[in-house]
């Protein structure tokens, strides 16, 4: 009997995320409705307010319960919980008390004193309902869930700064232990918001080595020396927008040289003990090593760029008329990434036209618009160009040898492009390529080995992987 007790509590605290939302509507009501009853037409609106405020208390108590047996089920952050929790009671016990001051035909003397206070009162239940509810994001989504995803001019505007991460400081490099001193701390940064002591998504922890091995629901995350069957790698190296790619969208990315590092990690066999000179290293990790030793998180290629010039004020209004995008790289740079995604009419007079600001422009998403292989004959004139993405177009092989020789590109999006081993062939004098996506072309593993071979820098996705079934998936990829 206790058993079911027990499972039926866990049950009914289930149904918090679903209960919360209906104190929210019919408080949120109730206060516009209390507005709308200052007004001459509008008086005789008061027995709504009360019976919104009398569901809504009533609704919000249920709220309170629910969420209590929630977090007795654990895995949230006990400060934000206790914020959460505070402040939920305090809406149900000032909402209970606002449906007394509007109640008509209440006569109490303690109550008669607050109902020249109760348009005050409703406000503060107003703020107390959206600062709970930032609390309540905070549990499910992580620190900064909305102040991150705050548009840049907003956030520089009222002076609000991205939160600084502390570098990885390494005295020497070679002489660290790989996970403890490298993996663990990317680890920290990037994925224990979600997957850490106290918030286990999918049941899986990565903040320390015992949860690591043990995996999630769907079983282990981390098989030593196979990248493919490593869904801890996988994941990250999904094309950008998919479902399962981590971390997930509005998450602060994770860096590509982070992404390789621990790929090098579980490639060399995901020793928890030994130091990076105990592992075969490309010349490619000794740089990225370098850099963690100097003291620096792995740096953006934007940064290594010289001072852009102005944009045009006009011409980029132009852009944006027609649908496209031009994005600033950061706040307070004059370096943009274009992107066509709602102008799928972008051909290769478009493109022509952005040569007015070829100098400014870092990366191109040009996926799904109506370009030819004359387009790729201008991108040598985009000197700064570092992505390009080409994926459902019509570009063919003669069109990626327009590419060849291109100094800064280092991504190549070709996903569902009919290139062949003749277009990826063309592709072997690069200095900068680091990456292409390659899913769904023509293209053979023959050629992909062998542009492996000339440019072995170059990682190639071919998107063949397939990613372990969790027992929590709904879809099998």
């Amino acid at each position: 009997m206790m058993l079911f007790f027990e499972e039926l509590m866990n049950f009914t605290g289930r149904w918090h995320p679903v209960m919360v939302h209906l104190p929210i509507g019919m408080l949120v009501i109730a206060c516009i409705l209390a507005l709308f009853s200052r007004k001459e037409n509008y008086k005789n609106i008061g027995p709504a307010i009360s019976l919104s405020l009398l569901f809504g208390s009533v609704a919000a108590i249920f709220a309170c319960f629910t969420g209590y047996l929630l977090s007795l089920q654990g895995g949230y952050e006990q400060d934000t919980l206790n914020f959460h929790q505070w402040l939920g009671l305090a809406v149900a016990a000032i909402s209970l008390f606002l449906y007394f001051l509007y109640k008509e035909g209440v006569r109490n003397s303690f109550i008669e004193k607050f109902k020249s206070k109760r348009v005050a009162i409703l406000f503060l239940m107003f703020i107390l309902i959206g600062i709970t509810g930032h609390f309540g994001g905070t549990l499910t989504h992580g620190k900064g869930y909305f102040k991150d995803a705050l548009p840049t001019a907003i956030k520089t505007a009222v002076g609000i700064e991205d939160a600084s991460e502390e570098p990885v400081l390494l005295t020497n490099a070679q002489q660290a232990q790989v996970y403890s001193g490298i993996i663990q701390p990317i680890l920290k940064q990037r994925c224990q918001s979600c997957h850490g002591e106290k918030k286990q998504e999918g049941g899986f922890a990565l903040h320390d080595q015992a949860h690591l091995l043990k995996g999630g629901d769907g079983g282990t995350v981390l098989v030593a020396n196979d990248l493919e069957k490593s869904e801890l790698y996988a994941r990250l190296i999904l094309p950008e927008g998919h479902k399962k790619r981590m971390p997930p969208k509005g998450r602060k990315p994770i860096t590509a040289e982070q992404i390789k590092l621990i790929g090098w990690w579980v490639k060399e066999g995901a020793d928890f003990a030994k130091k990076s000179s105990d592992l075969a290293q490309t010349a490619e990790i000794k740089e990225i090593l370098g850099k963690l030793e100097k003291g620096s998180e792995p740096t953006s290629p934007f940064e290594e760029l010289p001072e852009a010039k102005k944009l045009p004020a006009d011409f980029v209004q132009q852009l944006q008329a027609k649908g496209i995008k031009v994005l600033p790289i950061a706040s307070t740079s004059e370096y943009v990434t274009i992107n066509a995604i709602n102008y799928p009419e972008f051909k290769d007079q478009d493109l022509k036209d952005l040569l007015k600001i070829k100098d400014n422009i870092v990366q191109l998403k040009l996926g799904n618009t109506a370009i030819t292989d004359q387009s790729l004959k201008m991108m040598a004139e985009f000197p700064n160009l570092m992505k390009l993405h080409l994926e459902n177009t019509k570009i063919t092989d003669l069109g990626l040898e327009h590419l060849n020789g291109h100094p800064a590109l280092s991504y190549l999006n070709l996903f569902a492009v009919p290139v062949t081993d003749k277009g990826l062939e063309k592709l072997n004098k690069m200095p900068k390529l680091k990456q292409i996506y390659a899913y769904q072309t023509k293209a053979t593993l023959v050629s992909v080995e062998n542009l492996r071979k000339i440019s072995k820098q170059v990682l190639i996705d071919t998107g063949s992987y397939q990613l372990p079934f969790l027992a929590s998936d709904t879809v099998r990829y």
